[in-house]
């Protein structure tokens, strides 16, 4: 897949492309069934498969005090369209005057004359255009008059247990994330939640204790964790983030969420990992890069009374991880 980090850097296709266009937070299910549809129609009329994605997220500059937390920063977004099928993607830092185009120039000016779209293919809840009041209604409208085809996918639902079904929406997967339902998460992503960023230095406490850990620092901020816990998982390492992603060996992992409160240290929260298995003359962990995949939530955190009863805590830990990761 060939990514372009700048409208005006993509060369418009001669023969016209499929294009589909979203914030894909998460590439979760519903995602999924967009692109494959419009994949399909690509394949059909021999066109290329194109994506537009915007970095920051349109929200982030329009509503900075109301806008969710991301499900995926963008390196994790663009391997998971690639594996999705698509041919190019364009990646758009949204500026006032792109925000401020009214829907049929939007239209106009993006979808046709930048991008050649012969096919534009988007869920229910799609809107574009200033004040989003573009809505599939009008794009459909906005397709016979500039000439090309827009394409509904239906809204893709779930059901947990005997519940009824709901439409999956990147809002439901951030609801699961923050309570730690990952099993539920994992059903509306086909793949596990992933945290993805860089080993930095820590306090070397957990070293002291007999468990050395590798402190996570996301790539974006903004990325959303579950509340504070302990969690069972994986971790994949590389030296960069496209060899850890692709990174076949993964170690068991006990990953601890929130603030460090036995020692007493204002540090805020952090995102620590101590790799079960990561042998000690293996290389050094910092400055790796690291993705940890959310399997379970095992216990809140909490304060203890010593160094020593926090250290028998993660030992009891480790030994529960083992067990329901079966390794």
């Amino acid at each position: 897949m060939k990514v372009y980090d700048c409208l005006d850097d993509f060369p418009a296709p001669q023969g016209g492309s499929v294009l589909t266009i979203g914030n894909f937070d998460g590439v979760h299910l519903g995602h999924q069934a967009i692109i494959a549809r419009a994949k399909q129609l690509a394949c059909e009329h021999s066109l290329p498969l194109t994506g537009i994605t915007f970095e920051p997220a349109p929200a982030m500059l329009l509503r900075p005090d109301q806008a969710p937390r991301i499900l995926t920063s963008l390196q994790v977004k663009v391997e998971l369209l690639e594996e999705q099928g698509l041919d190019q993607l364009v990646v758009i830092k949204p500026s006032a005057d792109f925000l401020s185009l009214d829907p049929a120039q939007f239209v106009e000016r993006i979808l046709v004359n930048r991008m050649a779209a012969h096919h534009v293919v988007e869920g229910q809840t799609f809107s574009f255009g200033n004040r989003r009041m573009g809505t599939m209604v009008s794009l459909d409208k906005l397709a016979q008059r500039f000439g090309f085809q827009a394409h509904l996918v239906e809204a893709y639902t779930i059901a947990f247990g005997e519940a009824a079904p709901v439409a999956l929406s990147s809002t439901l997967v951030r609801q699961l994330v923050s309570t730690g339902r990952f099993a539920r998460v994992r059903k509306c992503l086909g793949r596990d939640y992933v945290l993805a960023g860089h080993v930095v230095p820590g306090h070397q406490q957990g070293r002291r204790l007999g468990f050395p850990t590798a402190n996570l620092q996301l790539y974006h901020s903004e990325q959303l964790v579950p509340e504070n816990g302990v969690f069972a998982g994986y971790a994949r390492l590389g030296n960069t983030f496209s060899q850890a992603w692709k990174q076949k060996r993964q170690y068991p992992a006990a990953i601890s969420i929130g603030p460090c409160e036995t020692f007493d240290r204002d540090d805020g929260w952090q995102i620590e990992a101590y790799l079960l298995d990561y042998k000690p003359d293996e290389p050094d962990l910092k400055g790796q890069h690291m993705i940890l995949s959310l399997i379970e939530n095992i216990r809140p955190q909490r304060r203890f009374e010593s160094p020593s009863a926090l250290a028998q805590a993660i030992e009891n830990d480790c030994r529960t991880i083992r067990k329901n990761l079966e390794v």
